[in-house]
């Protein structure tokens, strides 16, 4: 695993944080994974480890009302910030999130930032994290196929 130097970071506390760690599941885990949709247990034997791999690079809170989810959802996401277009997750600090699905399962289905509209990312096997910045801004791209995706949404430290 690496983490990746064409994704910009920084520090949790000041400039918005952005990163990419490669490499978190073999294609094996990501199909054992992907098995199930809906909510998910950030203890589960698959999950576990990446908690562990962000726990050593930001201060992540995984008590409620934080939560993991495997999702597919076809119709994508619009722009959006993940504390919610009503603040309905004003306590969302923290997000990851995983491609589970190689990229020839599904056509579409692009994550974009706000601020590089043109670079679609598929993220297969490596993990993704950001936090609530306003320059985070995100969207997904609808998309025909399976594309499944792990989500997971953390607290913060002051929360």
């Amino acid at each position: 695993m690496k983490t990746s130097g064409s994704v910009r970071r920084a520090g949790w506390a000041g400039a918005p944080l952005r990163d990419k760690i490669e490499g978190v599941l073999t294609p094996s885990q990501a199909k054992d994974l992907r098995e199930y949709i809906g909510y998910r247990d950030f203890a589960e034997p698959l999950i576990a480890p990446l908690v562990s791999l962000l726990r050593e690079r930001i201060p992540i809170i995984t008590e409620p009302p934080a939560y993991c989810r495997v999702e597919r959802r076809p119709e994508g996401h619009p722009w959006h910030h993940d504390t919610g277009p009503r603040g309905h997750m004003g306590w969302c600090r923290f997000t990851a999130g995983c491609v589970l699905t190689p990229q020839e399962m599904y056509t579409g289905g692009g994550f974009y930032f706000r601020d590089d509209p043109e670079t679609a990312s598929h993220h297969y096997c490596d993990l993704v994290f950001y936090d609530d910045a306003v320059e985070n801004e995100h969207t997904v791209a609808s998309h025909r196929g399976d594309r499944r995706v792990l989500l997971m949404f953390f607290r913060g430290p002051d929360d």
